[in-house]
Protein backbone atom coordinates (compact mmCIF):
# COMPACT_ATOMS: atom_id res chain seq x y z
CA UNK A 1 0.00 0.00 0.00
CA UNK A 2 2.51 2.40 0.69
CA UNK A 3 4.56 1.34 -2.57
CA UNK A 4 1.26 2.18 -4.32
CA UNK A 5 1.24 5.37 -2.51
CA UNK A 6 5.14 6.31 -3.71
CA UNK A 7 4.33 5.60 -6.79
CA UNK A 8 1.57 7.59 -7.31
CA UNK A 9 3.17 10.32 -5.43
CA UNK A 10 6.03 10.14 -8.69
CA UNK A 11 3.70 9.57 -11.25
CA UNK A 12 1.86 13.14 -10.33
CA UNK A 13 5.13 14.49 -9.76
CA UNK A 14 5.83 13.45 -13.63
CA UNK A 15 1.80 14.01 -14.30
CA UNK A 16 2.63 17.95 -13.14
CA UNK A 17 6.13 18.72 -14.74
CA UNK A 18 4.68 17.45 -18.50
CA UNK A 19 2.14 20.10 -17.88
CA UNK A 20 4.54 22.65 -16.79
CA UNK A 21 6.59 21.85 -20.13
CA UNK A 22 3.47 22.04 -22.00
CA UNK A 23 2.96 25.14 -20.66
CA UNK A 24 6.15 26.50 -21.88
CA UNK A 25 5.68 25.70 -25.13
CA UNK A 26 3.00 27.66 -26.31
CA UNK A 27 2.45 31.40 -27.59
CA UNK A 28 1.41 33.06 -24.77
CA UNK A 29 4.61 32.04 -23.42
CA UNK A 30 6.66 33.22 -25.99
CA UNK A 31 4.57 36.97 -25.55
CA UNK A 32 5.34 36.98 -21.99
CA UNK A 33 8.61 36.16 -22.81
CA UNK A 34 9.33 39.03 -24.79
CA UNK A 35 7.51 41.54 -22.71
CA UNK A 36 9.41 40.12 -19.50
CA UNK A 37 13.18 40.64 -22.00
CA UNK A 38 12.40 44.02 -23.45
CA UNK A 39 11.74 45.93 -19.94
CA UNK A 40 14.42 44.16 -18.48
CA UNK A 41 16.80 45.09 -21.65
CA UNK A 42 15.07 48.96 -21.32
CA UNK A 43 15.81 48.92 -17.13
CA UNK A 44 19.40 46.92 -18.08
CA UNK A 45 20.43 50.00 -20.05
CA UNK A 46 19.09 52.92 -18.28
CA UNK A 47 20.42 51.65 -15.44
CA UNK A 48 24.25 51.78 -16.90
CA UNK A 49 23.65 54.87 -18.78
CA UNK A 50 22.13 56.68 -15.94
CA UNK A 51 25.18 55.70 -13.91
CA UNK A 52 27.23 57.22 -16.54
CA UNK A 53 24.55 60.07 -17.27
CA UNK A 54 26.69 62.57 -14.88
CA UNK A 55 30.60 62.33 -16.62
CA UNK A 56 28.91 61.58 -20.24
CA UNK A 57 26.68 64.71 -19.78
CA UNK A 58 29.31 66.61 -18.16
CA UNK A 59 32.15 65.77 -20.96
CA UNK A 60 29.90 66.92 -23.78
CA UNK A 61 28.79 70.12 -22.26
CA UNK A 62 32.55 70.91 -21.58
CA UNK A 63 32.76 71.09 -24.84
CA UNK A 64 30.62 74.33 -24.75
CA UNK A 65 33.73 76.26 -23.56
CA UNK A 66 34.84 76.96 -19.74
CA UNK A 67 32.89 76.61 -16.86
CA UNK A 68 35.36 78.26 -14.26
CA UNK A 69 37.08 82.00 -14.21
CA UNK A 70 39.79 82.62 -11.95
CA UNK A 71 40.77 86.21 -11.89
CA UNK A 72 42.65 88.75 -9.47
CA UNK A 73 41.19 89.32 -6.71
CA UNK A 74 42.14 92.78 -6.69
CA UNK A 75 42.02 94.85 -9.24
CA UNK A 76 44.46 97.83 -8.71
CA UNK A 77 47.47 94.78 -8.92
CA UNK A 78 45.44 92.84 -12.01
CA UNK A 79 47.98 90.28 -12.90
CA UNK A 80 47.66 86.33 -11.41
CA UNK A 81 51.44 84.20 -10.08
CA UNK A 82 51.66 81.53 -12.91
CA UNK A 83 52.95 79.46 -10.56
CA UNK A 84 50.80 80.21 -7.68
CA UNK A 85 47.58 79.38 -9.71
CA UNK A 86 49.25 75.96 -10.91
CA UNK A 87 50.00 75.17 -7.57
CA UNK A 88 46.22 75.30 -6.74
CA UNK A 89 45.28 73.47 -10.45
CA UNK A 90 47.57 70.71 -9.59
CA UNK A 91 45.48 69.86 -6.33
CA UNK A 92 42.05 69.52 -8.50
CA UNK A 93 42.05 66.01 -9.73
CA UNK A 94 38.96 66.97 -12.10
CA UNK A 95 40.41 69.48 -14.19
CA UNK A 96 39.81 68.91 -17.88
CA UNK A 97 41.64 71.68 -19.30
CA UNK A 98 43.15 75.48 -18.45
CA UNK A 99 44.21 78.53 -20.81
CA UNK A 100 45.11 81.58 -19.15
CA UNK A 101 45.58 85.09 -20.85
CA UNK A 102 47.72 88.10 -20.93
CA UNK A 103 46.06 91.12 -22.53
CA UNK A 104 47.77 94.32 -23.40
CA UNK A 105 48.07 97.07 -26.05
CA UNK A 106 50.80 98.19 -28.46
CA UNK A 107 51.32 99.43 -32.11
CA UNK A 108 50.62 97.23 -35.29
CA UNK A 109 51.71 99.31 -37.89
CA UNK A 110 50.26 102.81 -37.32
CA UNK A 111 47.29 101.61 -35.47
CA UNK A 112 47.19 100.98 -32.09
CA UNK A 113 45.43 97.21 -30.83
CA UNK A 114 44.59 94.94 -27.99
CA UNK A 115 46.93 91.99 -27.94
CA UNK A 116 46.04 88.64 -26.11
CA UNK A 117 48.15 86.49 -25.15
CA UNK A 118 46.72 82.48 -24.94
CA UNK A 119 47.28 79.02 -24.60
CA UNK A 120 46.97 78.18 -27.99
CA UNK A 121 46.86 74.06 -27.93
CA UNK A 122 43.63 74.84 -25.41
CA UNK A 123 42.14 77.72 -26.84
CA UNK A 124 39.70 75.89 -29.19
CA UNK A 125 38.79 73.78 -26.34
CA UNK A 126 38.11 76.69 -24.01
CA UNK A 127 37.02 79.08 -26.58
CA UNK A 128 34.42 76.33 -28.74
CA UNK A 129 32.56 79.20 -30.48
CA UNK A 130 35.68 80.77 -31.93
CA UNK A 131 35.45 79.92 -35.46
CA UNK A 132 37.84 80.34 -38.57
CA UNK A 133 36.62 82.51 -41.80
CA UNK A 134 40.40 82.45 -43.15
CA UNK A 135 43.35 79.95 -42.40
CA UNK A 136 44.35 77.80 -40.16
CA UNK A 137 43.97 77.39 -36.17
CA UNK A 138 47.54 77.52 -34.36
CA UNK A 139 47.69 74.03 -32.12
CA UNK A 140 51.35 74.36 -30.51
CA UNK A 141 51.47 76.53 -27.37
CA UNK A 142 55.36 77.89 -28.31
CA UNK A 143 54.41 79.19 -31.65
CA UNK A 144 55.89 82.84 -31.26
CA UNK A 145 56.03 83.56 -35.52
CA UNK A 146 52.27 83.44 -35.62
CA UNK A 147 49.21 85.01 -34.43
CA UNK A 148 45.41 85.03 -34.81
CA UNK A 149 43.65 88.21 -35.47
CA UNK A 150 40.00 89.21 -35.11
CA UNK A 151 37.78 89.89 -37.91
CA UNK A 152 37.13 93.56 -37.37
CA UNK A 153 40.85 94.27 -36.47
CA UNK A 154 41.80 92.82 -39.79
CA UNK A 155 39.56 95.04 -41.51
CA UNK A 156 40.40 98.18 -39.93
CA UNK A 157 44.34 97.86 -40.73
CA UNK A 158 44.10 95.85 -43.68
CA UNK A 159 45.63 93.13 -42.70
CA UNK A 160 45.39 89.75 -44.84
CA UNK A 161 46.21 86.57 -44.36
CA UNK A 162 49.90 85.66 -44.47
CA UNK A 163 50.67 89.36 -43.82
CA UNK A 164 53.60 89.99 -41.22
CA UNK A 165 52.42 92.61 -38.66
CA UNK A 166 55.39 94.34 -36.39
CA UNK A 167 53.83 94.60 -32.76
CA UNK A 168 55.72 97.36 -30.75
CA UNK A 169 54.94 98.38 -27.57
CA UNK A 170 57.26 101.00 -27.65
CA UNK A 171 59.57 102.50 -30.34
CA UNK A 172 62.13 100.70 -29.17
CA UNK A 173 61.14 97.11 -29.58
CA UNK A 174 59.33 95.26 -32.40
CA UNK A 175 58.53 92.03 -32.73
CA UNK A 176 56.98 90.15 -35.93
CA UNK A 177 54.47 87.77 -36.53
CA UNK A 178 52.47 86.35 -39.13
CA UNK A 179 48.82 86.70 -39.80
CA UNK A 180 48.16 82.19 -39.65
CA UNK A 181 44.62 82.20 -39.31
CA UNK A 182 41.64 85.05 -39.16
CA UNK A 183 39.19 84.00 -36.51
CA UNK A 184 35.23 85.53 -35.20
CA UNK A 185 33.06 84.81 -32.92
CA UNK A 186 30.80 87.96 -32.37
CA UNK A 187 32.53 89.32 -29.38
CA UNK A 188 35.75 91.07 -28.37
CA UNK A 189 37.54 88.51 -29.85
CA UNK A 190 37.27 90.34 -33.32
CA UNK A 191 38.73 93.05 -32.53
CA UNK A 192 41.81 90.96 -31.18
CA UNK A 193 45.63 89.92 -32.22
CA UNK A 194 46.00 86.63 -30.30
CA UNK A 195 49.99 85.75 -29.85
CA UNK A 196 51.20 82.87 -27.79
CA UNK A 197 51.22 83.78 -24.34
CA UNK A 198 55.09 83.54 -23.80
CA UNK A 199 55.33 85.97 -26.19
CA UNK A 200 52.99 88.19 -24.86
CA UNK A 201 54.39 88.08 -21.71
CA UNK A 202 57.64 89.21 -23.09
CA UNK A 203 56.25 92.03 -25.08
CA UNK A 204 54.99 93.23 -22.00
CA UNK A 205 57.76 92.18 -19.95
CA UNK A 206 55.59 90.52 -17.41
CA UNK A 207 57.23 87.02 -17.05
CA UNK A 208 55.54 84.43 -15.45
CA UNK A 209 52.06 86.88 -14.63
CA UNK A 210 48.43 86.71 -16.35
CA UNK A 211 45.15 88.53 -16.48
CA UNK A 212 43.15 85.80 -15.65
CA UNK A 213 42.04 82.47 -16.91
CA UNK A 214 39.85 79.74 -18.03
CA UNK A 215 39.08 75.91 -16.94
CA UNK A 216 36.97 73.32 -17.93
CA UNK A 217 36.29 71.33 -14.82
CA UNK A 218 34.44 68.00 -14.29
CA UNK A 219 31.60 69.06 -11.90
CA UNK A 220 27.83 70.68 -11.49
CA UNK A 221 27.46 73.99 -10.31
CA UNK A 222 27.37 72.95 -6.39
CA UNK A 223 31.07 71.12 -7.06
CA UNK A 224 32.42 73.95 -8.31
CA UNK A 225 31.16 76.61 -6.16
CA UNK A 226 32.40 74.78 -3.44
CA UNK A 227 35.79 74.18 -5.07
CA UNK A 228 35.58 78.19 -5.57
CA UNK A 229 35.10 78.81 -1.97
CA UNK A 230 38.31 76.02 -1.68
CA UNK A 231 40.72 77.49 -3.36
CA UNK A 232 40.05 81.70 -3.56
CA UNK A 233 42.19 83.80 -1.66
CA UNK A 234 43.43 87.18 -0.33
CA UNK A 235 44.85 86.79 -4.29
CA UNK A 236 42.84 84.88 -6.50
CA UNK A 237 39.27 84.51 -7.12
CA UNK A 238 37.44 81.12 -8.47
CA UNK A 239 34.41 81.53 -9.75
CA UNK A 240 32.15 79.52 -12.15
CA UNK A 241 30.15 80.30 -14.74
CA UNK A 242 26.66 79.33 -13.92
CA UNK A 243 25.50 79.50 -17.56
CA UNK A 244 27.43 76.59 -18.19
CA UNK A 245 27.08 74.58 -14.57
CA UNK A 246 24.35 75.05 -14.11
CA UNK A 247 22.42 74.40 -17.11
CA UNK A 248 24.32 70.87 -16.90
CA UNK A 249 22.49 70.46 -13.59
CA UNK A 250 19.45 71.19 -14.74
CA UNK A 251 20.07 68.79 -18.33
CA UNK A 252 21.38 66.18 -15.82
CA UNK A 253 17.89 66.91 -14.10
CA UNK A 254 15.60 66.31 -16.84
CA UNK A 255 17.69 63.59 -18.52
CA UNK A 256 17.04 61.13 -15.61
CA UNK A 257 13.70 62.16 -15.56
CA UNK A 258 13.16 61.36 -18.93
CA UNK A 259 14.69 57.97 -17.91
CA UNK A 260 12.33 56.81 -15.34
CA UNK A 261 9.50 57.88 -17.14
CA UNK A 262 10.36 55.92 -20.09
CA UNK A 263 11.27 52.91 -17.93
CA UNK A 264 8.06 52.79 -16.04
CA UNK A 265 5.91 53.22 -19.07
CA UNK A 266 7.80 50.23 -20.29
CA UNK A 267 7.20 48.26 -17.04
CA UNK A 268 3.34 49.39 -17.53
CA UNK A 269 3.45 47.98 -21.16
CA UNK A 270 4.98 44.74 -20.43
CA UNK A 271 2.40 44.57 -17.35
CA UNK A 272 -0.77 44.54 -19.31
CA UNK A 273 1.15 42.19 -22.07
CA UNK A 274 1.85 39.76 -18.90
CA UNK A 275 -1.77 40.40 -17.80
CA UNK A 276 -3.36 39.96 -21.00
CA UNK A 277 -1.64 36.98 -22.00
CA UNK A 278 -1.78 35.12 -18.66
CA UNK A 279 -5.74 35.73 -18.38
CA UNK A 280 -5.40 33.79 -22.13
CA UNK A 281 -4.10 30.77 -20.86
CA UNK A 282 -5.65 30.30 -17.93
CA UNK A 283 -9.20 30.52 -20.08
CA UNK A 284 -7.83 28.25 -22.62
CA UNK A 285 -6.21 25.82 -20.10
CA UNK A 286 -9.21 26.60 -16.92
CA UNK A 287 -10.51 22.92 -17.99
CA UNK A 288 -7.25 21.30 -17.63
CA UNK A 289 -6.44 22.95 -14.16
CA UNK A 290 -10.20 21.61 -13.31
CA UNK A 291 -9.01 18.06 -14.59
CA UNK A 292 -6.14 18.45 -11.99
CA UNK A 293 -7.90 18.82 -9.13
CA UNK A 294 -10.13 16.28 -9.97
CA UNK A 295 -7.27 13.74 -9.83
CA UNK A 296 -6.49 15.00 -6.84
CA UNK A 297 -4.28 18.18 -6.72
CA UNK A 298 -5.06 20.83 -3.93
CA UNK A 299 -5.22 24.61 -4.38
CA UNK A 300 -1.62 25.06 -3.53
CA UNK A 301 -0.36 21.90 -5.45
CA UNK A 302 -1.78 24.28 -8.61
CA UNK A 303 -0.95 27.55 -7.46
CA UNK A 304 2.90 25.89 -7.65
CA UNK A 305 1.87 24.44 -11.22
CA UNK A 306 0.67 27.86 -12.76
CA UNK A 307 3.47 29.88 -10.68
CA UNK A 308 6.45 27.85 -11.84
CA UNK A 309 5.16 27.91 -15.07
CA UNK A 310 5.40 31.90 -15.45
CA UNK A 311 8.46 31.77 -12.87
CA UNK A 312 10.33 29.76 -15.25
CA UNK A 313 9.13 32.21 -18.42
CA UNK A 314 9.63 35.22 -16.63
CA UNK A 315 12.72 34.18 -15.21
CA UNK A 316 14.57 32.93 -18.51
CA UNK A 317 13.20 36.33 -19.85
CA UNK A 318 14.90 38.90 -17.22
CA UNK A 319 17.82 37.38 -17.51
CA UNK A 320 18.13 37.52 -21.01
CA UNK A 321 16.72 40.81 -20.75
CA UNK A 322 19.73 42.26 -18.22
CA UNK A 323 22.12 40.76 -20.27
CA UNK A 324 20.94 42.15 -23.63
CA UNK A 325 20.58 45.57 -22.05
CA UNK A 326 23.71 46.37 -21.24
CA UNK A 327 24.89 45.81 -25.49
CA UNK A 328 21.79 48.02 -25.38
CA UNK A 329 23.60 50.52 -23.25
CA UNK A 330 26.81 49.73 -25.26
CA UNK A 331 25.18 50.97 -27.95
CA UNK A 332 23.45 53.97 -27.15
CA UNK A 333 26.07 55.39 -25.47
CA UNK A 334 28.39 54.96 -28.80
CA UNK A 335 25.03 56.48 -30.68
CA UNK A 336 24.68 59.97 -28.06
CA UNK A 337 28.13 60.07 -26.47
CA UNK A 338 30.25 58.04 -29.43
CA UNK A 339 31.96 56.16 -26.34
CA UNK A 340 31.14 53.39 -24.32
CA UNK A 341 29.64 52.36 -20.86
CA UNK A 342 31.02 50.29 -17.71
CA UNK A 343 29.77 47.48 -16.74
CA UNK A 344 27.65 46.81 -13.62
CA UNK A 345 26.43 43.72 -11.94
CA UNK A 346 24.07 45.47 -10.26
CA UNK A 347 22.09 47.07 -13.30
CA UNK A 348 21.41 43.10 -13.93
CA UNK A 349 20.33 42.00 -10.74
CA UNK A 350 18.57 45.27 -10.11
CA UNK A 351 16.53 44.98 -13.67
CA UNK A 352 16.17 41.08 -13.30
CA UNK A 353 14.41 41.64 -9.58
CA UNK A 354 11.98 44.71 -11.13
CA UNK A 355 11.09 42.50 -13.91
CA UNK A 356 9.79 39.82 -11.70
CA UNK A 357 8.63 42.20 -9.54
CA UNK A 358 6.65 43.75 -11.99
CA UNK A 359 5.54 40.57 -13.74
CA UNK A 360 4.14 39.16 -10.15
CA UNK A 361 1.66 41.76 -9.91
CA UNK A 362 0.82 41.51 -13.29
CA UNK A 363 -0.01 37.62 -12.55
CA UNK A 364 -1.86 37.94 -9.88
CA UNK A 365 -5.09 38.49 -11.18
CA UNK A 366 -4.99 35.73 -13.43
CA UNK A 367 -3.79 32.92 -11.06
CA UNK A 368 -6.44 34.14 -8.68
CA UNK A 369 -9.05 33.19 -11.47
CA UNK A 370 -7.36 30.20 -11.78
CA UNK A 371 -7.59 29.08 -8.47
CA UNK A 372 -11.49 29.19 -8.45
CA UNK A 373 -13.37 27.75 -10.91
CA UNK A 374 -16.38 25.95 -10.42
CA UNK A 375 -14.88 22.29 -10.73
CA UNK A 376 -18.81 20.51 -11.51
CA UNK A 377 -19.56 23.20 -13.62
CA UNK A 378 -16.69 22.86 -15.98
CA UNK A 379 -16.73 18.71 -15.65
CA UNK A 380 -20.25 18.79 -17.08
CA UNK A 381 -19.55 21.39 -19.88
Amino acid sequence: MAENKILNKHQNKAFFRKIIFKGLLNLSSFVIFISILLSAAVCSAFINIYADIDKKVSSELNNYGANLIISPKNFENPFINQHDLQAKLDQIPALKHKSEYLFGTANIGVSKAVIMGADFKNLRKLMPYLDLKEGTFIDTDFDENNALIGVDLAKLIGAKLGDIIEISPDSSNIHKVRIKGIVYDGEKEDNLLIISLGLAQEIFNKENQINYATAIINGDFDALSALSAKFSDENISFWPVSKVSKTQGQILEKINLLMALISLSIFLISSICINTSLSQVMLARVKEFALVRVLGASKKDLFSLISTQILIVCFLGAVCGAILGYFLAILLGYLIFSSSVDFRVISLIISVCLSMIFAGFASFYPIKRALKPDLAQLLRE
